[in-house]
């Protein structure tokens, strides 16, 4: 019996980034059936119907998914909508991957929570950092450590113009994900150099004890991610794959001495950015669980915390302080 996938939002996300994640696991998984998509521009559905190797292409999403009944649900459509469509999906009971972030503030994730309490389908959030394979390799070399401090420096060229805390996102969620650990306190720096261009500074302490130093620039002269922690007698260095960095590398340094280099295209395997990006790793995962009927680990609930100290970056407080439930 198929496997039958469905997408909402052909967009630039859904195109540059997920397209060929979906394409490679039907070619993987003979029975996975890339059944539809959908997307309010028809020419888009079209378009990315014809790239990608869908069946069909609709207009409308629900349509969509009382026709074609699918196994599966990608959802990738601007912020605003992501919980109002989210809950929709999760309500019918059709298995979600949503798009990040999930929502815009802790009203929107709690809501995406509590549909999905209720419906008890698998779901999980695309935070593709998650599943970057130098990320993870990093995570792993940190595990039982004792780290002392952690800086993601996350700087963009030409962001001007926009909310760009939902692309801060990232950097908060994967400082979480890379510690294990949640924020205890934050302080907020806003740096508005001129009409449109806010830089953000975030310093504070996880739960675990890592002091943290993120810095997000929207419109630098360079495109990239880069973390460093320190602990004792050792410091780690990694860069994503972006800009001037790709394809990625990670550097160990124990007592002033490089200990392991490794280069993103050669411990990947591969030079595909959909890969090194983590976003075949990121759908393959939430796909599997669906057909094991087993709920991800990467769930609402695991990314609350993100979109909290999101929306706080965003109304420009000028501290977070965890609260104990």
């Amino acid at each position: 019996m198929a496997f039958r996938i469905a997408v909402i939002g052909c967009g630039w996300v859904s195109t540059a980034c997920h397209g060929q994640a979906y394409e490679k696991y039907s070619m993987t998984n003979p029975d996975v059936e890339l059944a539809a998509c959908c997307d309010l521009d028809d020419e888009k559905a079209e378009k990315f119907r014809d790239r990608f190797g869908f069946q069909r292409s609709y207009r409308e999403f629900r349509r969509m998914l009382d026709v074609e009944k699918p196994d599966a649900v990608c959802l990738s459509v601007p912020e605003k909508l992501i919980c109002p469509i989210g809950c929709t999906i999760l309500e019918e009971g059709y298995p979600l991957l949503c798009e990040k972030p999930p929502g815009l503030c802790l009203d929107d994730i709690d809501r995406l929570i509590a549909s999905a309490k209720k419906s008890g389908v698998v779901h999980q959030v695309a935070f593709n950092r998650r599943f970057i394979p130098l990320n993870n390799k990093l995570k792993r070399q940190l595990d039982r450590r004792a780290i002392d401090y952690v800086q993601y420096d996350f700087h963009r060229i030409g962001r001007l113009n926009e909310d760009f805390t939902t692309t801060v996102i990232h950097a908060i969620d994967t400082v979480r994900y890379i510690l294990n650990s949640d924020f205890q306190d934050v302080r907020f720096h806003y740096l508005e150099s001129n009409p449109g261009r806010l830089n953000y500074i975030l310093e504070g302490i996880l739960v675990c004890g890592t002091a943290l130093r993120i810095c997000a620039f929207p419109a630098s002269g360079v495109n990239i991610e880069r973390v460093t922690a320190h602990a004792p007698d050792s410091t780690w260095f990694l860069a994503g794959n972006n800009g001037l960095d790709a394809p990625g590398w990670l550097r160990f340094y124990e007592k002033g001495r490089l200990a392991e280099e490794i280069n993103g295209s050669e411990f990947s395997g591969t030079e595909e950015d959909f890969i090194l990006n983590g976003f075949f790793a990121e759908d393959s995962t939430f796909f599997d669980a669906v057909r094991a009927g087993k709920q991800s680990e990467n769930d609402f609930k695991s990314t609350r915390q993100s979109v909290e100290i999101m929306q706080c970056l965003r109304e420009r407080r000028p501290d977070y302080h965890l609260k104990v439930h």
